[in-house]
């Protein structure tokens, strides 16, 4: 059993200091040091340590150059083979460190530091966010623009410190950043724990601007060029510039428009009865977003209507309510454009009192925006991805402030998008958002023979590069002795690219490639493993389908993905982007499955709030829950 230190330091946290200090004895670790150290507190607090010190390995109040500094004189006194910092206001759940002893103890080596998940709690213990923690190949490959996680969410071993020195005291508000940069330049892992750690408390300390020109210093400082120190200073600066001075000029502009438009006491009613509602959507090759706003409109016929931005150039997944831009998305203009073919659209509508623009997707979200404003229209928009490209574009931020806080109410698929959502939006107001679970049709279950040499493995989606596709089809040279099939189901930009890759790998024997369908029932039900290798993802309909028909899946540990279906029997996982860990657990998968090793279960039942029906009731409800207020 690893021996564990644990630091806490404190300054005047009268009202928390004790339940931080119970959730670490409580824990139960028979191998546990417990560190205090208090920059000389005055409101009551060493009272509180007092009663406790018998239980400390050591403890110690005294005034301290800041939060660092205190933290480096915990880890001179610590002694255990890791070491994790528990601050005044945090607590830890339940066991959580006998799943950190588990978890280190299978490492071969020690280069290895963990990231957890956290939830984010106010004063009352209200948890109002949570922080999923990426995969290792995304924590490297982000290295330069966001910590993995807290200071809470991070276990090192403390051999680490011991060799690359404490924290540097240069750094006020970032060296925990600059030692988590150190040990990824010496080649230590980001171990991802899958767990939450517990909880971080909001109200700390905060950097400002200064926090952001530190960054530049740590990433030049540890062999980042130039034009990354800058990237990664600019778009911290640029958000923290718009969080706090924009949401000012923006009231302003929001009421000298409404006093133009004679709209103050402007108040109406939204009922589902009475208002029509516009779907906006920019992609047609049959993916989640698709699927969703086509099962809307199906079920709410009377009042919904699609337009489409680009040209449909697969089976139309929409009733006849719907139109068509024919817009080729190949530049900024082309956004423009579509602006000013969806205000055509609109001018055609004589009745727009009652109407509602609701987009989907980012081109959508861009092109609705001044027309709901020209029209005094209000704008929706469900967000789909816990991730999209648009995010890692400093520029673009003051533009996405802008039309995010416009908007009456916002959609998030699942927890995990909203939480990302956010992270990197948190000037939207929280009751502003709402989240409503994908539904689709369940299949009806079927037991499987998977004892055969060879199996077939599905994939059904569209075929854009945040799906992964090729991640998979360049790994199969490998297992091809293993299976039968490939079939790949859908349509989109990135089929031509995986066609020719298939074809450079020699694998059209394996492969073949399935227009986009309504009905993917057959396949399903002839095929052994379904694979989502998505590099993100919302939500994941696909998973649904898959797994109510009995079919096994392998799905990538991507967070809207991963926190929904992990936990569900005969659901695997693997590293997010890792071809490696992609190959090694699949290459698993088939040979259990192919020797009958694994139990399949029937989730029906369980599956059942992901139901289309499900699904229905809980859109219902918003659309007749959602008011517009002045």
């Amino acid at each position: 059993m690893l021996k564990l230190s644990i630091v806490t330091i404190s300054l005047n946290d009268i009202e928390t200091i004790e339940q931080t200090i119970k959730s670490v004895l409580n824990q139960n670790y028979p191998n546990l040091e417990y560190i205090v150290i208090d920059g000389g507190s005055t409101d009551g607090t060493l009272e509180i340590l007092n009663k406790h010190k018998d239980k400390f390995k050591y403890f110690k109040s005294s005034p301290d150059k800041g939060i660092y500094d205190a933290m480096n004189k915990g880890i001179d006194q610590a002694s255990g083979d890791l070491i994790g910092f528990i601050n005044g206001g945090d607590f830890i759940y339940e066991n959580t460190l006998n799943n950190i002893n588990e978890i280190f103890s299978k490492q071969k080596t020690n280069f290895f530091f963990s990231v957890g998940d956290i939830d984010y709690v106010d004063k009352n213990n209200n948890i109002i966010g949570s922080k999923i923690c990426r995969s290792t190949e995304q924590i490297i490959k982000r290295k330069y623009i966001e910590m993995p996680s807290n200071h809470l969410g991070i276990f090192v071993p403390l051999k680490a410190f011991r060799k690359y020195g404490l924290f540097d005291l240069r750094f006020k508000n970032r060296a925990d950043f600059f030692f988590v940069l150190k040990l990824l330049k010496e080649g230590y892992e980001p171990l991802n724990l899958k767990k939450k750690i517990g909880s971080f408390r909001l109200g700390g300390i905060s950097g400002g601007y200064s926090t952001f020109f530190e960054n530049y210093k740590i990433i030049r400082l540890v062999g980042g060029n130039f034009l990354i120190a800058i990237y990664s200073t600019m778009l911290g600066v640029t958000k923290l510039f718009f969080r706090r001075n924009f949401s000012t000029i923006y009231k302003y502009i929001s009421k000298a428009y409404y006093i133009i438009n004679n709209d103050i006491q402007k108040k109406e009613a939204f009922l589902i009865s009475d208002t029509k509602i516009i779907h906006i959507i920019d992609s047609d090759s049959g993916g989640g977003a698709e699927k969703l706003v086509s099962f809307i409109q199906k079920n709410f016929e009377t009042n919904q209507k699609v337009v489409t931005l680009k040209k449909l150039s697969e089976k139309n997944k929409f009733n006849s309510n719907y139109s068509s831009l024919n817009i080729k998305f190949e530049s900024l203009w082309s956004i423009i454009l579509a602006t000013f073919e969806l205000i055509k659209v609109l001018f055609k509508i004589k009745d727009r009192g009652n109407l509602v623009l609701h987009s989907h997707l980012g081109k959508s979200l861009y092109t609705t925006y001044l027309p709901s404003i020209l029209f005094g229209i209000n704008h929706i928009h469900t967000e789909h991805n816990t991730y999209n490209r648009r995010r890692s574009k400093p520029y673009l931020y003051p533009f996405e402030y802008l039309i995010y806080n416009s908007l009456k109410h916002i959609i998030c698929i699942s927890e995990s998008t909203k939480f990302e959502l956010l992270s990197y939006m948190p000037s939207i107001k929280s009751n502003k958002i709402s989240v409503i679970e994908n539904g689709t049709q369940l299949y009806k279950y079927r037991n499987r023979d998977f004892i055969k040499k060879k199996l077939n493995i599905l994939i059904l989606g569209s075929l854009t590069f945040k799906k992964g596709i090729d991640l998979l089809i360049e790994i199969l040279p490998s297992l091809s002795n293993k299976i039968n099939q490939v079939k790949i189901i859908g349509s989109g930009p990135e089929k031509k690219k995986l066609v020719d890759l298939t074809k450079k790998l020699s694998l059209e024997s394996i492969i073949k490639f399935i227009p986009f369908t309504d009905d993917p029932s057959t396949h399903i039900y002839e095929s052994d493993i379904g694979v989502i290798p998505s590099r993100w993802e919302g939500f994941g309909l696909v998973a649904v389908e898959m797994r109510s028909s009995g079919l096994p899946i392998l799905i990538s540990d991507t967070p809207g993905l991963y926190n929904v279906f992990s936990s569900y029997n005969g659901v695997f996982s693997f590293k997010c982007e890792s071809k490696e860990s992609l190959k090694n657990s699949l290459r698993l998968l088939l040979d259990n499955l192919s020797n009958n090793k694994l139990k399949i279960k029937d989730l029906s039942a369980d599956l059942e709030f992901y139901s289309d029906k499900s699904f229905i009731k809980r859109y219902g409800k918003f659309y007749q829950n959602l008011s517009i207020s002045k």
